[in-house]
């Protein structure tokens, strides 16, 4: 029996880690759909490292110009394209983008921004756009990002390489590629976030445009007016296959970021699976009107009239599990409202075995309501997360405590 609960939580585990979204068509780098792959990345669906240290394209953009960077589609200036995502968790879905860069990733314009209902749900949908009809011929990276609605604050980037044919026509019409925005980019260690539970509203989502949400919240934190921020620049790991290291960076005003540097992924190994850092918990006010602050550095202080907030690990730390590696020290400070769960804080307590609300269940356990919370004696908690699973137990704040068992909102006391 204990077998079969050790090997059904590493299965768990294992989706909970994957079962996300990803681009299908046109097929990315290192894709498994990529006829020119010969390194598939078997994370496709993961989204981007919290650092930025993968950013762009999942590290790599280093292989355009190369055997496996080939180009995968055709696509005529000004013609009507379409590109499809696919997976399990949409995670209520969110705010994407469609841009393009002709620099190997140095910077990139945006052809059409998705505001909400992207992805619209589980399994393939598609989403139209055109290709500006003064868009370079060549060879240019086509991107797909996507900010998720529900969940971790992170972001999603496929890229895949495409050859720009010249238009028929050579009237020039609509909107110019060189009046078109920059890329927004958060959830990278840049200093920019978004709001969970809302469709990210793009500060400058440029003229081709998607509207199907209706709850929208702006970008938090410090970001470049119009494309986000750029990533810190990273060391490349001499363990990692996938992650790339950028040669240098440019001004915050824009969201480039050099990768020409990135070296080729190199192996074939599957790497195991591991749980995204971070959870969020939604906490009610007490009796006494006393409400928990947000912990986030990239996150803008509660206004005082707030009866709800969040409570989670600064953007730029991963979460403390045993799976999770400690915070660069290019974290950002959190606020000093609360005693912030960064990576400094000591691997969370294991969560004892059972089923009652007041001693915690396994991570990776079956859970009935997705979005509830269990408080675990009064020091830990852990959601209900994607795919109806348990996350990691996490530990709160010193001088903070909840009320023990499962429920809706997690309960301080």
């Amino acid at each position: 029996m204990q077998i079969v609960a050790s090997l059904a939580a590493v299965l768990g585990m294992a989706a909970f880690a994957q079962a996300h979204m990803e681009m299908t068509n046109p097929p990315p780098l290192r894709s498994s759909k990529n006829k020119f792959s010969t390194n598939v990345d078997y994370e496709m669906k993961s989204p981007l490292s919290p650092d930025g240290s993968n950013f762009p394209c999942r590290g790599s953009i280093g292989l355009v110009g190369t055997d496996q960077g080939k180009a995968v589609a055709d696509w005529a200036a000004g013609s009507q394209q379409s590109l499809t995502v696919d997976g399990s968790a949409f995670h209520g879905g969110g705010s994407c983008q469609a841009s393009l860069s002709y620099d190997k990733g140095k910077t990139w314009t945006v052809i059409h921004s998705y505001l909400g209902d992207c992805p619209s749900g589980a399994g393939p949908t598609s989403y139209d756009f055109t290709v500006p009809a003064d868009a370079a011929a060549g060879e240019a990276v086509f991107a797909w990002t996507w900010f998720n609605k529900i969940g971790n604050r992170e972001m999603y980037m496929n890229c895949a390489v495409v050859n720009i044919q010249a238009g028929k026509s050579k009237k020039r019409r609509g909107v110019a590629m060189s009046s078109r925005p920059n890329m927004f980019v958060a959830n990278v260690g840049n200093g920019c976030g978004t709001s969970e539970g809302k469709d990210l509203q793009f500060p400058d989502p440029g003229a081709d445009v998607t509207t199907k949400g209706s709850n929208f919240g702006p970008p938090t934190g410090k970001c470049a007016t119009g494309g986000g921020s750029n990533p810190a620049p990273q060391q490349p790991s001499s363990s990692s296959s996938s992650s790339s290291a950028a040669a240098s960076v440019p001004a915050a005003s824009s969201s480039s970021v050099a990768a020409s540097s990135a070296p080729s992924p190199t192996g074939t190994q599957k790497p195991t699976p591991s749980i995204p850092g971070g959870v969020f918990a939604t906490v009610s006010e007490t009796s006494s009107g006393a409400v928990a602050p947000s912990a986030s550095a990239s996150t803008p202080a509660a206004q005082p009239t707030t009866i709800q907030t969040s409570i989670r690990p600064s953007s730029g730390a991963p979460v403390a599990t045993n799976s999770t590696p400690a915070a660069t020290g290019s974290a950002p400070a959190a606020t000093n409202s609360v005693p912030a769960a960064t990576g400094s804080t000591s691997a969370a307590t294991p969560a004892p075995t059972g089923g009652s609300g007041s001693t915690g269940y396994e991570a990776g356990a079956a859970c009935d309501e997705l979005g509830s919370w269990n408080c675990i004696d009064g020091k830990q908690f852990q959601r209900c997360a994607s795919g109806n699973m348990w996350s990691t137990p996490m530990g709160l704040a010193a001088g903070t405590a909840c009320q023990p068992g499962v429920a809706k909102d997690i309960v301080f006391v």
